[in-house]
Formats: C-alpha cells, structure tokens, sequence
C-alpha cells in the first residue's frame, strides 16, 4: 500500500485538505477501496482510492491538478485512471455509495469464503455484478461488526449532559426506528438544542473531539456560538468508530416543539418529534426525518434519500404520513411523495 499512500498525499498536497480550514474546496476524505486493495483479490482488479472532494462535480482547476498528477479521465466522469497502476473514484456524497464500498472491503478483508465468492462473479459478471452479489452479506457483516457503536459512542459523550434532549437525526435515525441497520452511514447525524451549544461544545472539547464550524467559507474552530443562519459543526474523535463523523445540527427544540429549520411554519410537538430506539438512543420522528430528505421545492430527493422514504413509508402510521404530507404541502408543493402519502 506504499504505493497509494504515496499517491494520497500527493492528491491532498496538490488538491488542498478541506480540512485545513479557511478554504472551501479540497480533499474531505479519501481512502483506498475496491476489490484491488485487499490482499485476497489483488490480483483481480487494480487497486482504488476513493476521494471525496469539495466543490462537487469538481472545478476545472482540480481537474486540471488531478491532469498533472498523471490521472487521466475515463468514460465515467467520476473515475480516473493512473499509469501507476490504480484507480481514482470521486465520490458522490448523495448516492451512499462510499460508505456501501467501505462495508464491502471490511467484508473482503477477512478473504475465505466472501472473497471466493466476489471472485466467482466478478470472473463471469464484472465487477459492478460481484458488488451487488455480495451487497446483502457486506450489509449483514457491517450490522454484526458496527451496528449502533457509532451512535452508542456519541452517547457517552453527551452523558455528562443529562438534561440535554438530543436526538440521533438522517438516516441513521431512520434505522433506530426500524430497529436495526439498513445500509452503512457516512457520518451521525445529532440534533442538539442551538442555545445548549456552548455546553455542548465545552463537553465534547473536554473528551478530545476535534469541532469545526461549517460555514460557505469553509471550516473555522468552533469557539464562540452561532448563530443563525450558521447551524452546523462537524465534530471528529479519534476514537468515533466507522464513520467518518458527528455532523451536529443546531436546532430549535424551544416551547415544547421541534421547529423545522427550513421552514418556521412546520414545528412537531417535542414529546412527538423525540423517540427512543434500540440501546435507548433518542432519535427524530422518521416524518420530520423524511422532510429534510425530501428537499426543498425546486430539489428533487437524492438517491438514497429516496431509497430511505420507500423502506420506511410502510411503517409510518397514518398521523405520520398526514402529518409530512402537511410539512411538504407548505414547503414543497407538488412533491413526487405526496401521491404516495
């Protein structure tokens, strides 16, 4: 892996690091992947690094440094080949796909039987086959292996805050309500009340937690409170496990409702909006978790954000549906779901 970790840097020195602060664009997260990068296949496919770059689609000026490196683009925009002997993947956040393809390495990792059988279709089928051959064991292997640890973790770090009522928000949410793990999350989503935050961030600055202030410039160290329209910290320990992060979410949770950020017409009683799943971990009502995923008028709803509304549409109760079929009537007229709700 010399190799690719010699190339890593490369990419992060000539494309930037997002997280330097101060900049908008740059390198997010990157890490090697495909089938190529463990022992067991290496020989049937060359290695992969999977970028996550900012701005996305990339700007003409990182393609132009990815050029210099020696990468030369495929068919496919988002892949890239290097006469080094490996392959560059950009990608993309809304399609869940990264954090599916790292739940398929941890699987092929531990080679025997898994690895012979990705070998079997990808030799017959390809690769885009072998994948989805082995998608619902990478997905059982990850909920084994992972399951709720990233949000248990997250837990004991706001226990010193007894009385704080945060909840877990995104998809992850959406899988505490279903009671066990549909697919791999890129980040946890928390809810936390926007005047706590200086508690909050005293709390997890005293466990170590790195905090970062989200804002159209780029990161900046969140020291002082935000306010609005600033709602976001990306929070990062060394010890989080399998995700890349806690995306904290300020939020208003004042007179007894949860107030939609987006709009401050919809609100949800509190003692509605906050649930409780497996381990006792407090999660966002699936309706007002569905009508972040659901967009904004003029947007439609990413790929897994749609793949998300048809898992749990089923298990909403009729007061649910009514209740999002409402939100999105006021925020978004003429959305694709309400037929469905």
């Amino acid at each position: 892996m010399s190799t690719l970790d010699a190339a890593r840097r490369d990419l992060t020195r000539v494309l930037g690091s997002y997280l330097e602060g101060g900049r908008p664009d740059g390198v997010f997260h990157l890490a090697p992947g495909g089938p190529g990068s463990t022992p067991a296949l290496a020989d049937l496919d060359v290695p992969e690094l999977h970028l996550d770059l900012l701005p996305e689609p990339p700007t003409e000026v990182q393609r132009a440094a990815l050029a210099t490196l020696g990468y030369v683009p495929g068919e496919r925009e988002d892949v890239w080949t290097h006469p080094g002997g490996w392959r560059l993947v950009l990608c993309d956040h809304g399609t869940g796909w990264r954090a599916g393809q790292t739940a398929l390495r941890a699987l092929l990792l531990g080679g025997g039987k898994a690895a012979a059988r990705y070998r079997t279709v990808f030799l017959a089928r390809g690769r885009e086959e072998a994948d989805a051959a082995l998608l619902a064991e990478a997905l059982a292997h990850h909920a084994r292996t992972v399951g709720f640890a990233p949000a248990k973790h997250i837990s004991r770090a706001l226990s010193t805050l007894p009385d704080l009522p945060w909840m877990v928000a995104g998809g992850l949410a959406l899988d505490l309500h279903l009671g066990g793990l549909t697919r791999p999350h890129d980040d946890v989503d928390v809810v936390i009340p926007r005047p706590a935050q200086v508690n909050v961030r005293d709390a997890l600055l005293a466990g170590g937690w790195r905090l970062d202030a989200c804002g159209p410039g780029g990161y900046r160290p969140w020291t002082a409170p935000l306010d609005p329209p600033h709602h976001q910290v990306h929070a990062r320990h060394p010890e989080l496990p399998d995700v890349l992060m806690l995306d904290l979410l300020l939020t208003g949770l004042g007179d007894g409702l949860w107030h939609y950020r987006r709009d401050p017409r919809v609100t949800l009683p509190l003692a509605e909006a906050r649930q409780f799943g497996p381990e006792n971990l407090p999660y966002l009502a699936p309706q007002a978790v569905l009508l972040f995923k659901g967009g904004h008028a003029g947007r439609d709803p990413r790929g897994k954000d749609a793949r998300d509304f048809d898992r749990v549409l089923p298990t909403l109760t009729r007061a649910a549906r009514d209740w999002l079929a409402g939100a999105l009537n006021v925020t978004a007229p003429g959305h694709p779901w309400l037929g469905r709700l």
